[in-house]
């Protein structure tokens, strides 16, 4: 089964803090040159920085749907009283409140 797109961030968030750790503070069995370390310490701050970016981005798009609705509630609102306007709000409200 594939996994979220939550999961996966927190997955490879995970994996850079790891890395980070053993790259920023193992001097002494990790045999690397100072310029790698710095590259790849550098490379995995930014991965850890994008990971956070848009694990804030996924909490937001519930929100960005539900305002989405409101608005299209909004431009049905011109309508007389009729059974389609009732089927629209009715679909849309329904699908708002989940």
């Amino acid at each position: 089964m594939k996994s979220t797109s939550k999961e996966l961030l927190e997955s490879v968030s995970k994996h850079c803090y790891n890395e980070l750790t053993l790259y920023k503070f193992n001097n002494t069995t990790l045999h690397v040159s100072d310029k790698y370390r710095e590259g790849r310490v550098t490379a995995l701050e930014y991965l850890i920085e994008l990971t956070y970016y848009y694990l804030q981005e996924e909490k937001k798009i519930g929100e960005e749907f539900k305002l989405q609705i409101s608005k299209q509630l909004k431009r049905y609102d011109c309508l007389d009283d009729t059974e389609y306007k009732r089927g629209l709000y009715d679909a849309l409200h329904a699908v708002s409140g989940l």
